[in-house]
Formats: C-alpha cells, sequence, structure tokens
C-alpha cells in the first residue's frame, strides 16, 4: 500500500499536536508535518510590521510549498520542511528534515480550507473543542513556550484568531470525514481514529 495522509483540522489549541503524537505513539512509525510550518516568508518586515500580519488567515501560508512537499512524502522521498521561530515571526536558517512514511499526519488550523490538500489526504478528521478550553490553553502556551505577554494574546485573540475561527475555521467542520472531541476522553478519540484509519487501510490491500 502507497503512503496515505491523514488531516487534523481544529481551531487554535484543539489538541491536534496531543492526538497527532497519540497516534505516532501508537503506530510506531509515522511522520507529521505542520501548517504552521508554512507561513509565508515576512523577513523583509520589520519586526513591528510582521507583529501586524494577520497569521490566522488563508492567505498567510505558502500551501504551494506544502503541497509540494506534502506530494513528495507520498511519493517516499524525504522534505527538507522550514521552521518557523513564533518569537521572531520568521522562518529559521535551517530545515527539519521529515522522512517518508506509510502513515503521514498534517495539522493545522485551516488545512481543510485548501482543496488542493485536501485532495491528497485518505481521511480528513475536525478535532472540536470549546473556545473557553481553546482560549485558556493557547495563553498558557504562548506565555510559556512562545515569549508573550497575557495582553498580547488576549489581544491577537479577539482581533484575529477569533474571527478567523468563525470565518474560516468552524465552517471546515462539512469538510471533515468525522468529528472527534478534543476536550474530554481524548484517549476514546484517539481509539475512534485509530479504529477509522485501521478500516480504511484494509479495504484499501
Amino acid at each position: 500500500m502507497k503512503n496515505q495522509l491523514v488531516g487534523l483540522c481544529g481551531g487554535t489549541a484543539a489538541g491536534k499536536t496531543t492526538i497527532v503524537s497519540k497516534l505516532i505513539e501508537h503506530y510506531g512509525s509515522a511522520s507529521t508535518i505542520q501548517l504552521d510550518s508554512y507561513y509565508k516568508d515576512f523577513s523583509s518586515l520589520s519586526f513591528d510590521n510582521r507583529k501586524k500580519v494577520n497569521f490566522d488567515h488563508p492567505d498567510s501560508f505558502n500551501t504551494k510549498m506544502l503541497k509540494k512537499h506534502l506530494s513528495l512524502l507520498l511519493e517516499g522521498n524525504k522534505i527538507e520542511s522550514p521552521i518557523y521561530n513564533y518569537k521572531t515571526h520568521c522562518r529559521e536558517n535551517i530545515f527539519n528534515i521529515i522522512y517518508p512514511n506509510k502513515l503521514i499526519f498534517l495539522e493545522g488550523t485551516l488545512i481543510f480550507f485548501y482543496s488542493e490538500l485536501t485532495k491528497l489526504m485518505m481521511l480528513k478528521i475536525f478535532i472540536e473543542t470549546p473556545e473557553d478550553i481553546r482560549f485558556k490553553r493557547r495563553l498558557k502556551r504562548d506565555v510559556k513556550k512562545r515569549g508573550r505577554l497575557p495582553i498580547e494574546v488576549r489581544k491577537q485573540y479577539n482581533e484575529s484568531v477569533k474571527p478567523m475561527h468563525m470565518q474560516y475555521i468552524e465552517p471546515l467542520k462539512s469538510v471533515a470525514d468525522i468529528i472527534i472531541s478534543g476536550s474530554s476522553e481524548i484517549d476514546a478519540s484517539v481509539e475512534k481514529i485509530i479504529k477509522k484509519i485501521n478500516s480504511i487501510k484494509i479495504k484499501k490491500l
């Protein structure tokens, strides 16, 4: 069986990375690639202007590069994935080498928005998590891991994250093959995904 792509979409801090980690732990050998790694290169802008970019809008991603990299992985080739620095809002000068596997997981807030990406997926999963939980998770993550101030996190959330979620991400549930919870009983959600993946793999044998 050829390599297969599984997409996991959902709002900010919905639990995508946690669920993918558990899936990789289960399967033992799988590749993961993140939409956030494919932000467009804004290094030509001043730092102050980079901070003004709406990073939650579909136009902020280089989907042409992402599609090319996904196609290479599906064909059995390794890729050099960009590394995005959340503190400087720029790409690093180094790359993350990602090797192909029978299962490739793509995660991101807007991955179902791009039809050129969904056409590559054997399974599309939407992770649904209440807004209050997602905000608390994002606040904790951005302050601890991304060097943001709480006031900055709240401002960005209210001005771009939440509006973009309602306009672009929430409607993407209609694209999903299955919708799972990212707030409670994570293990049960992961088990549901595993059963779905395995059933599809068996059908394709």
